[in-house]
């Protein structure tokens, strides 16, 4: 706009307060009325907005906690948007997504985020996968109890390498769960630092008797600082907000096992996460290692049920 006003020897003054001279700001406006009511797809083809109503609303009719698409209802506009991208190949605003769920009345309440004093440690410079982990214990409600969840998540590509339930847990659980993510990423122990809060599950004797038989580096949080383990609690932060807020009625270990297995497999493989550029878990972990692997929920999720 500059070079044309100089070519022209306009100055920029007289141009902007009077909008009727020989050439109009509307002729550099590559906006188009006509594409109202209907968005494009990848491939350049329409995708009609009576068919985007009727996706939001197939969406929103699932209702069984064992299908992970059950949870896409928890996320928020812009994450839709990337999902709609990536599951469906259509391209929609994040604006207009926000306004059709606004409308079909499927915008859910926001709630204000407690901020926590920025008092995490910055001593870990994480440049790859299986560099650096990070474990915790989340409680879920059941039936007249809590059902002990631990999620193990690798801090670079937020993928979640192992996961146990049951209804107890023990150093030997974390141990186990352990030992299932390093086969699982079929990584060196040697090369990895985990780290913990100060649960008796993680400062017990065998815990530490196993950190160093595969010489692995073991870290503990700050007491009372939730921010000393930030990835951990996010996505423990994230599990609060879109299942159990979703699942009142878990019945028991099995149904709480059934049901986080579906959500997992929502979380690596369907749920945009912000920190990756809205990019999935499982495809961000693939074109970083510029290969595809499946992840099998089986392989890093386990069970203990008393009998």
């Amino acid at each position: 706009m500059s070079f044309l006003l100089n070519f022209f020897e306009i100055k920029k003054s007289t141009f902007y307060y009077n909008n009727r001279l020989f050439f109009s700001l509307n002729f550099f406006n590559s906006s188009n009325s006509n594409r109202r009511g209907f968005s494009f797809t990848v491939s350049g083809s329409t995708f009609s907005d009576s068919d985007l109503y009727e996706l939001f609303n197939k969406l929103y009719s699932i209702d069984d906690p064992n299908d992970p698409y059950y949870y896409v209802r928890t996320l928020g506009s812009k994450k839709i948007s990337a999902f709609l991208k990536n599951e469906h190949d259509i391209i929609v605003n994040h604006k207009k997504v926000h306004s059709i769920r606004k409308e079909l009345g499927y915008v859910r309440a926001y709630v204000n985020h407690f901020k926590h004093p920025k008092k995490r440690p910055n001593n870990h410079e994480v440049t790859r996968p299986n560099q650096f982990f990070e474990a915790d214990i989340k409680f879920i409600p059941a039936n007249n109890k809590y059902i002990p969840l631990l999620d193990v998540i690798d801090v670079f590509d937020k993928n979640i390498v192992g996961s146990f339930i049951g209804d107890s847990c023990k150093s030997k659980d974390f141990i186990s769960t352990l030992k299932s993510a390093f086969e699982f990423r079929n990584l060196d122990p040697s090369n990895l630092t985990i780290r913990t809060d100060n649960g008796p599950q993680f400062v017990s004797k065998l815990t530490k008797d196993f950190m160093n038989e595969f010489n692995v580096s073991h870290e503990f949080g700050y007491k009372n600082n939730p921010n000393s383990q930030a990835f951990i609690e996010s996505h423990h932060s994230s599990v609060e907000r879109e299942f159990v807020s979703l699942n009142p009625d878990i019945e028991d270990t099995e149904d709480a096992y059934l049901r986080y297995k579906a959500y997992l497999y929502f979380y690596h493989y369907l749920r945009p996460h912000g920190s990756l550029n809205y990019m999935t878990p499982a495809s961000f972990h693939d074109s970083f290692n510029h290969d595809s692997v499946d992840l099998f929920v089986d392989d890093l999720f386990s069970i203990s049920v008393k009998k």
